[in-house]
């Protein structure tokens, strides 16, 4: 089973794109609170992020899956997300 949890904060402004038919993708690196490390995030669909300027600095509370990604310089990890939680301060 690959399922994942993790909280942390939004690094920087999320990106926000669509494809061909219409569908929204979000992606952002996440600040993961305990270890300090970067990861980046990938949502499919709406996800009733804030106005997507107030999104940096906030608190996440994330759920999804971690995907290899191949690149031409080796390997990436991922976590591609099914639900994200926007914590209020």
């Amino acid at each position: 089973m690959n399922r994942v949890f993790m909280t942390g904060k939004v690094e920087v402004r999320p990106k926000i794109a669509y494809t061909p038919r219409g569908e929204k993708y979000m992606s952002f690196p996440l600040r993961v609170t305990d270890g300090g490390f970067l990861i980046d995030v990938e949502c499919r669909g709406g996800s009733s992020e804030p106005h997507i300027d107030a999104a940096i600095g906030s608190g996440v509370m994330v759920s999804g899956m971690l995907v290899r990604k191949k690149l031409p310089t080796g390997e990436m990890v991922k976590l591609k997300v099914k639900k994200i939680v926007w914590m209020e301060e």
